[in-house]
């Protein structure tokens, strides 16, 4: 009966909290979509506070831009003045610089000369490697060391000073006939011809310089080549009286009588006074 009793009991108890729970199931569903739509609200507000925000701010935020943008051009515009300025600067210091080393240059170069007048040598040399240092390609310098070498037959010394200058300015025409006129001091023939011939190529109109190849190739017994160096001289001057005597004296060696006989009757019109006119005469009529 105890036991009838106390199952019956046990059943009422589920019964009744079976009944709160079905009743309080509504109000937990009811809190959930309360909080669900609160939630919801919330965010709407957030949202539409945040659009208001961005709609307000814009203007300030585009004014802003701007004004960063017209400060960034400020600067760019005062760094490209300080830049243009150092510019200036550096370029005015450059020039000041460079006028006054040319200035010095000059003022060396012409203790030089007076110094060569007076036969001041060790000071000749001294101004010309003076400049050479505040200039080392200023041709005038080498030139005047190689000359002065030249003159004091320091030929190893007078070559270098040359062929330096020779590679500064390979159409240095001064450098080349001094070139040519060291190598036949030093009996170099076949090198100072080579030296005459590219002064000649830089300015063929060095009449003197083809007689003188004529001499040196007839003093290694090239004839023919001697001929053609004077018939090059009088292209540009066909009435001078040396470079006629040499075409005489030339055309003899070569035994070309037509070629003597022309240069002697030409000779004899310019220079009736010439000492060789009766030897030529001779020595082409003995021509075959």
């Amino acid at each position: 009966m105890f036991n009838i009793l106390l199952f019956i009991l046990i059943l009422i108890s589920l019964v009744v909290m079976i009944v709160i729970i079905i009743r309080k199931f509504p109000e937990v569903k009811s809190e959930k979509q309360k909080d669900v739509y609160l939630r919801r609200r919330a965010q709407e507000m957030a949202d539409k506070n945040a659009l208001a925000t961005k709609n307000i701010l814009a203007p300030i935020v585009k004014f802003w831009k701007k004004l960063q943008l017209a400060f960034r051009k400020y600067v760019g515009r005062v760094k490209k003045m300080v830049m243009d300025y150092e510019n200036k600067k550096q370029s005015k210091e450059y020039e000041t610089g460079k006028a006054d080393k040319q200035s010095d240059l000059k003022h060396i170069l012409v203790e030089a000369d007076q110094a060569k007048k007076e036969e001041k040598w060790e000071k000749v040399e001294d101004k010309f490697i003076t400049a050479i240092r505040l200039d080392p390609k200023n041709e005038e310098a080498y030139f005047g060391l190689g000359s002065l070498y030249l003159e004091q037959k320091q030929y190893q010394e007078a070559e270098e000073s040359l062929k330096f200058l020779h590679k500064i300015n390979p159409s240095n025409n001064q450098c080349l006939s001094k070139l040519a006129e060291l190598y036949e001091e030093k009996g170099e023939i076949d090198k100072a011809i080579e030296y005459y011939e590219k002064s000649l190529l830089v300015d063929d109109s060095q009449s003197k310089l083809f007689i003188k190849m004529a001499d040196l190739l007839l003093s290694i017994n090239e004839k023919e080549s001697a001929l053609e160096s004077v018939r090059q001289a009088l292209k540009a001057e066909p009435e001078n009286p040396k470079y006629l005597d040499k075409m005489v004296e030339i055309g003899v060696l070569c035994r070309n009588k037509k070629l003597a006989n022309e240069a002697y009757e030409k000779l004899r019109m310019v220079n009736p006074e010439n000492n060789k006119l009766v030897a030529f005469k001779e020595q082409i009529e003995n021509l075959e």
